[in-house]
């Protein structure tokens, strides 16, 4: 059986103390109080559901509308659901009345709907958490590469319009380079310039 209303599990659950999960000495900790908290919070929720259907099923006017019911689906040839799912339906919505059904209806569909965006947040983060692990083992791996490439006297420099090249950091001061086809020039202070073909002279960096 369904939870008569899950909206009260959420607000029970926000309501929850916080003090004792600050005290966890880890995340790990933190997340198994609060998933420790929620199974007896559940539970709880759970047994007074229960209780509450065994009280209706104990209702002499529940009871006679199941025998109707039956009889109903007899004659129809189809499946019946048993007395204990009946008896919460019939709490659920009011006595099968027209308003406990659309009520019954817009608190499922509201249900539906939370439960989707939990879901797409859990996708979200999931592939953010997958990005961020990508991006993390690039930088490793650009940074490990560019490890190498010092051993051997070379550096990554990058400038404007997403200019990149690998070239020697062992250039002089004051004098102009010519490397893989390509014109530089370093500065006194140790600047290094990419010059074009029209001769301006661009600043790139490490």
């Amino acid at each position: 059986m369904k939870t008569l209303n899950a909206l009260a599990l959420l607000t029970c659950i926000a309501a929850l103390p916080l003090g004792a999960q600050a005290q966890a000495t880890s995340y790990d900790a933190m997340m198994q109080r609060a998933l420790a908290d929620n199974a007896r919070l559940t539970q709880n929720i759970n047994q007074s559901q229960n209780n509450l259907v065994q009280q209706a099923m104990q209702n002499p006017q529940i009871q006679a509308g199941y025998q109707q019911y039956l009889a109903q689906m007899q004659q129809r040839g189809g499946q019946p659901m048993d007395f204990a799912t009946y008896a919460y339906y019939y709490m659920y919505t009011n006595g099968f009345s027209q308003a406990g059904i659309a009520h019954m209806n817009r608190v499922e569909g509201s249900n539906q709907s939370a439960e989707m965006q939990r879901l797409q947040g859990l996708r979200q983060a999931e592939q953010q958490r997958g990005q961020a692990q990508v991006q993390q083992n690039e930088s490793y791996y650009r940074n490990q590469a560019e490890a190498g490439r010092g051993l051997m006297g070379q550096s990554t420099y990058y400038g404007p319009n997403g200019y990149q090249s690998q070239l020697p950091h062992t250039w002089q001061n004051n004098t102009f380079q010519t490397y893989q086809g390509q014109r530089y020039w370093v500065d006194q202070s140790g600047q290094y310039y990419r010059i074009d073909a029209n001769g301006w002279a661009y600043p790139i960096n490490r």
